[in-house]
């Protein structure tokens, strides 16, 4: 009976994951939201991975580590850059935190893409799926997600 109720104990105690349809993408800032298939997640993590880890590793940002792509800071930022809009904006031309500043010659984007090689192949839905994926990591894991060295 112990053994049983250490085993069931054991069980509940683990973490509660939710399945990928379950988890609403914010689309835009007017309340549409979206649902991501399996394959449209893992596109957007390879994209992601391909293109944006090598500063944004588990969603911190080594180049700038008091901005990183935890939900928190994507929607203090102006404009805001908590939807896949917001993103998808910010992945065509970037600018600083305040939007006061274009920063495309030092971010990747599509208005960069002479700069940086990764960028001319990229197509809006690309940039869509790599967006949708950053906001679904910040409602799965958002403990870790954006919070840098100290856990990757």
């Amino acid at each position: 009976g112990a053994a049983l109720g250490a085993l069931l104990l054991g069980i509940a105690a683990g973490p509660v994951r939710a399945d990928i349809d379950d988890v609403a993408i914010p689309v835009n800032d007017k309340g549409k939201t979206t649902n991501l298939t399996k394959e449209q997640l893992v596109r957007g993590k390879r994209l992601f991975l391909a293109a944006c880890s090598t500063c944004h590793v588990g969603g911190g940002t080594r180049t700038n580590q008091n901005v990183a792509l935890s939900l928190e800071e994507l929607s203090g930022a102006l404009p805001a850059r908590n939807t896949v809009n917001g993103l998808v904006d910010y992945l065509n031309a970037p600018t600083s935190y305040d939007g006061l500043k274009d920063i495309s010659e030092v971010h990747p984007s599509i208005k960069s893409a002479d700069l940086f090689p990764k960028m001319r192949s990229m197509k809006q839905q690309d940039l869509y799926d790599i967006s949708s994926y950053i906001l679904y990591m910040n409602f799965t894991i958002p403990e870790k997600w954006g919070g840098g060295k100290q856990y990757y």
